[in-house]
């Protein structure tokens, strides 16, 4: 019978489980379909990542520019997701600043690069005055009598990606030129926890989460999404950032507590906006996983929690 059973739902497709209500349990199969094509892409991804890493950590450090290439991803990173962000918006009809936007957001992301990053204290001051020099122009343009009706939503709009996307993914380019590890363990931590939510949430995902924004995430996946990040960053700790960051076993696990929290932040703050703008993905650049601000909203909220992290311990 395939998993049907007496009790199975009329019309229920052949292996559902009847227990299951039909939207979750689509939502599994899709998942299952899903998972074999992240086994294929995903061993890239991570390919990837390694290469960058190895390149940042032996030959660009040896030449006094160790973490600069990991920054320079991170920006084209940060440019790609505001380019996503406000294709979305735009598609959906909610007011941005189309070219603007973009050009704060490429200006803001060249700037780590001329800084040291060992006090924090300069290196600040590009986000406030990028941030006044997005809003004002708009703000201005607001004034005018054709302007009035989405004016203020143009200024929320674009304000809203760039303190969301850019800034975040400015202080990570930050992180990498401090402390290259770090970097890498937040991505880690990160990853680890979705992909443990996502592995849960397959199995044995039954109540869902939040459904009103997405209707795929549960809360079995939630938590098995905490225990995973929580494993990873105590493990990773005395591999990547011990001594320099001196967490020891009690931090280690309240910073994995503390990574996961805006790790599931940002991925449904980001269901949120797709929502808002009735589309499933960012966009369709990476095989199952979706577009580049799909890649990196779990991080959008970790990087700046955990500079803060770095930036007091060290």
């Amino acid at each position: 019978m395939s998993g049907e059973g007496p009790g199975a739902a009329a019309g229920a497709p052949a292996g559902a489980d009847p227990e299951l209500p039909s939207d979750i349990a689509a939502t599994r199969r899709l998942g299952r379909r899903e998972l074999r094509t992240r086994f294929v892409f995903g061993p890239l991804l991570i390919a990837l990542v390694a290469v960058i890493y190895w390149l940042d950590s032996t030959v660009l450090r040896r030449a006094g520019a160790g973490g600069m290439l990991t920054a320079g991803v991170l920006g084209l990173l940060g440019v790609a997701g505001v380019h996503e962000y406000v294709v979305m918006m735009r598609k959906a009809g909610h007011a941005v600043a189309p070219r603007l936007l973009p050009l704060m957001t490429i200006a803001l992301l060249v700037l780590p690069f001329f800084f040291g990053w060992r006090q924090v204290d300069r290196e600040l001051y590009p986000l406030v005055i990028a941030t006044l020099a997005l809003v004002f122009p708009i703000a201005l343009e607001s004034l005018a009598r054709g302007s009035m009706d989405e004016g203020l939503e143009r200024q929320g709009g674009t304000l809203l990606g760039f303190l969301t996307i850019a800034w975040p993914m400015y202080l990570a380019q930050g992180m990498a030129i401090r402390h290259l590890p770090s970097v890498l363990y937040v991505v880690v931590v990160c990853k680890v926890g979705d992909i443990g939510a996502y592995l849960v949430g397959v199995a044995i995902g039954r109540h869902k989460l939040i459904p009103h924004i997405s209707s795929g995430k549960t809360i079995e996946g939630a938590a098995g999404s905490l225990v995973a990040s929580i494993a990873a960053a105590v493990l990773l700790d005395p591999l990547l950032i011990d001594p320099e960051v001196p967490l020891g076993l009690t931090g280690a696990i309240g910073v994995g507590i503390m990574l996961n929290a805006t790790t599931q932040s940002g991925d449904l703050i980001e269901s949120l906006l797709k929502r808002r703008c009735g589309v499933k993905d960012s966009s369709a650049l990476l095989p199952a996983h979706g577009g580049v601000l799909d890649l990196i909203d779990s991080l959008l909220f970790s990087f700046p929690a955990f500079l803060a992290v770095l930036v007091l311990l060290t």
